[in-house]
């Protein structure tokens, strides 16, 4: 009640408080509740039946498009403006909504830097294996290296003289 109580003087809560009373004959507008931007939320007739009362909002401050409110309406209020709820939320319920979507923003917050860790991590691990990799060629290339000095195609071509038939060994079965 400290929200409101910072944002409506003492004799306007009072009078919210009477205009709330559905007792009192020949009324037709009844105060419902407040959200916690300080917007009212009203019941009202307009054929003087009470069976099915309109409801409406009325903004803490008044804007130049109507639509800006809904930016500061909380979904329970919107629930009850459509009627998918019928109860009145509390300004309880209304700040224990507002907590947990903070502690979620926390949450999620600790979450995105733990992905971001790991990904840093990943990125890490698959960078020194690169370098194992790459490391492990540059020595397979410097022993190739030491073996392409032995020139493959001079062997062959002293080897051309032979003949290969002669040269070739057949090893008996025993």
């Amino acid at each position: 009640m400290d929200i409101i109580k910072s944002k409506y003087p003492w004799w306007k809560r009072a009078l919210h408080r009477f205009q709330s009373r559905r007792d009192i004959p020949f009324r037709r507008k009844f105060f419902v509740g407040y959200d916690l931007y300080g917007n009212t939320y009203w019941e009202f007739t307009i054929d003087g039946n009470m069976q099915r009362l309109r409801r409406k909002l009325e903004p803490f401050q008044k804007e130049l498009f109507e639509v800006d409110y809904f930016k500061t309406v909380p979904p329970q209020w919107i629930q009850w403006l459509r009627r998918t709820r019928n109860e009145v939320p509390t300004l309880d319920e209304l700040i224990s909504d507002q907590l947990r979507q903070q502690r979620l923003k926390i949450l999620a917050k600790q979450a995105d830097e733990k992905w971001h860790l790991e990904k840093l991590r990943l990125e890490e691990e698959q960078r020194l294996k690169l370098q194992r990799e790459l490391d492990r060629v540059k020595i397979e290339g410097q022993e190739f290296e030491n073996k392409k000095s032995e020139d493959p195609w001079k062997q062959a071509d002293e080897s051309k003289d032979a003949n290969p038939i002669e040269s070739a060994s057949i090893k008996p079965r025993q």
